[in-house]
């Protein structure tokens, strides 16, 4: 029982401490856009909580993050918009998760290649999620912005993946470098 308590503090530690670590990232961000989207690491925390935690740290740690931008400062036209952008998009970042036996095999058998495979598709997987997110929310709610000469699906498309594209390819880039540092850090404490 003890063990058990004991194992629970630790993880909500872990994920308190990991969703303060992805509001600090978010402000550190490249904004490309006056309307939102910028190119960030905050997705980072999220995504080693669910390489170490599975589907429940990294949804959870991804949620509570959501909810936290959107309390700090969110653009809303209306509660369905706001969830989609914020607690919703963060959410399913949390899906990386669905590569962690992969990649905890690969990272105890030494397969260096399936590792940044497995992390390179769970942290793809995750970051595709939270861009469907923000474009679909985009389609049904922005579209009074898309210029006269464009579709909105086009346009959404191009906005979105402007800064989630180099977003997920910055954020691989660094937890792949972390895993190499200090490969430890994908295994959760029990």
């Amino acid at each position: 029982m003890q063990n058990t308590k004991q194992s629970n503090l630790h993880f909500i530690t872990e994920m308190a401490l990991f969703v303060a670590l992805s509001v600090v990232l978010s402000f550190w961000s490249l904004k490309l856009w006056g309307q939102g989207g910028s190119i960030s690491f905050q997705m980072v925390p999220t995504m080693i909580m669910a390489y170490r935690y599975g589907l429940k740290g990294g949804l959870t740690t991804g949620f509570l993050f959501g909810m936290i931008k959107l309390i700090l400062g969110a653009y809303i036209l209306t509660p369905v918009q706001a969830f989609m952008d914020y607690p919703l998009a963060f959410t399913v970042v949390g899906f990386a998760a669905l590569t962690q036996k992969m990649v905890v095999t690969a990272l105890a058998e030494n397969k260096q290649g399936k590792l940044y495979g497995g992390l390179f598709v769970g942290l793809f997987i995750g970051s595709f999620l939270r861009f469907l997110s923000h474009l679909l929310s985009a389609v049904i709610f922005f579209g009074q912005w898309v210029p006269k000469n464009q579709t909105i699906w086009g346009y959404s498309i191009v906005y979105n993946g402007s800064y989630m594209l180099p977003s997920f390819i910055a954020s691989f880039i660094v937890v792949a470098i972390m895993v190499k540092i200090y490969p430890a850090m994908l295994k959760a404490k029990n």
